[in-house]
């Protein structure tokens, strides 16, 4: 099965944490994460580093379909990422509601998948991966 493409232009975004951060809303558990794991204390801090390129070696991770509290899907997909920043390898999950016309960040903290912390080292060091071109 191929793997998903983006819905959402990460540019797009980006752009949007500095030019318009009315328009961004980080949640709150995000924004906990944000300050605990990474030292960005505040929402202006967390859109300038988002903004300012701090999430090194940005991989598309995976898309997913936001569902409300009963479940139901909501036509909004979930765009998924993982990043480095110093020695951590961090995720962000992030939307944007055409309605309203505001991107959500849902997620942002450390990521789960530990094996691309070894292979964001050794693509550094130079080391072709198995299976890479």
């Amino acid at each position: 099965m191929p793997r998903p493409k983006p819905e959402y232009t990460f540019s797009d975004f980006k752009r949007c944490c500095i030019e318009n951060p009315a328009d961004v809303i980080p949640w709150k558990p995000a924004l906990d994460d944000a300050d605990k794991i990474f030292g960005l204390k505040t929402k202006s801090e967390l859109l300038n580093f988002i903004g300012n390129d701090g999430l090194e070696e940005l991989t598309f991770y995976n898309k997913s379909m936001y569902y409300d509290k009963l479940g139901k899907p909501l036509n909004i997909f979930i765009d998924e990422y993982e990043f480095t920043s110093g020695s951590k390898l961090g995720y962000i999950a992030f939307m944007h509601n055409k309605k309203i016309g505001k991107w959500a960040i849902k997620s942002f903290h450390l990521s789960k998948n530990s094996n691309l912390t070894l292979a964001f080292a050794l693509n550094k060091a130079g080391f072709k991966l198995i299976g890479e071109d």
